[in-house]
């Protein structure tokens, strides 16, 4: 038996048992990471054979197939050269829904649903203001795979949406996950290819009440410095911030007046350390008011928002 394939005739039980012992043999490996490799064995055979993971425990003596055997050791393989979980099985979870990614999009981050629950409370405040009119609007730039979008269209059912991307095959993917997740619903979101908000001067639309963005923040002699699977295997548009991080956060922040409604919200998601000069950028821009530094549920500084004061 080659003890890099999947033994043959393997019940599924055996199969998460071998997989988890080949991750846990990984050169990175850190012996608190031990759940997560089974989590991810289970998540991998999950994809070979059509299952969630409870339904494979249920379904846990049945042997695998040659054909699902062979497909599981190719999957196996590759996650033990870097390959993202997320990418292998095509799905992620986001704010409690399952969303499609691929190579072409960021993998969204927990982290990020932070930015969700700050702006939330911020859309709910317009809403009963107008009493339904007009429809409240928000912008998500740089929407990647779609998630917040997505997720804002879904928790507030009251607002029309916009997501820009400069990618193509992002925009694919988001809408794919419009789609799926929105239904009949799905034409609350206008999805735009171009950089930032410049998509919005061809159609002649500025009259937004949010803009919420997750920018790529990374600087440059920061790059070499992500993670292996990180570095080679997410998008370099989607990290990339610049020399300082912070390319596209100033930007934005330079360029969002000229969208936003009197009263409306920018909020950024930041990287580690660059709260303050994101803030300071919002405070000199003089068009802002409100600036709030907010952190995520790990403490962490994560978000930076400011009201539009006209």
């Amino acid at each position: 038996m080659n003890e890099f394939e999947c033994p043959a005739a393997s019940t599924v039980l055996q199969a998460v048992d071998w997989a988890a012992r080949k991750l846990d043999g990984r050169p990175d490996h850190v012996s608190p990471a031990e759940h997560v490799n089974r989590v991810e064995s289970e998540l991998l055979l999950g994809e070979v054979c059509a299952s969630s993971r409870l339904e494979l425990y249920l379904d846990h003596d049945r042997r695998l197939e040659p054909q699902e055997s062979s497909r599981f050791t190719a999957l196996v393989d590759r996650r033990m050269r870097g390959e993202p979980v997320q990418y292998l099985t095509g799905r992620t979870e986001f704010y409690g829904r399952g969303f499609e990614v691929s190579p072409a999009v960021l993998i969204p981050r927990p982290e990020t649903e932070r930015l969700v629950d700050h702006v939330r409370p911020c859309l709910d405040g317009m809403r009963r203001e107008r009493a339904g009119k007009p429809a409240v609007r928000f912008a998500d730039i740089g929407t990647g795979s779609g998630v917040l979008a997505v997720t804002l269209a879904l928790e507030c059912p009251f607002a029309q949406g916009c997501a820009t991307d400069i990618s193509p095959e992002a925009l694919e993917v988001a809408r794919r996950n419009a789609d799926r997740l929105l239904g009949d619903r799905h034409d609350r979101i206008t999805f735009m290819q171009g950089s930032l908000l410049t998509p919005f001067d061809a159609r002649g639309q500025h009259a937004l009440d949010l803009i919420v963005a997750n920018p790529p923040y990374v600087a440059s002699r920061e790059m070499d410095g992500l993670p292996a699977e990180v570095r080679g295997y997410e998008p370099r548009l989607a990290l990339h911030g610049g020399k300082d991080g912070l390319e596209y956060h100033r930007a934005l922040i330079e360029q969002a007046p000229g969208y936003l409604n009197a009263g409306g919200m920018i909020a950024l998601e930041i990287g580690a350390g660059q709260s303050a000069a994101v803030a300071r950028l919002m405070m000199e821009r003089r068009a802002y008011g409100n600036v709030e530094i907010v952190k995520d549920y790990n403490g962490l500084d994560r978000i930076v928002s400011a009201k539009y004061v006209g």
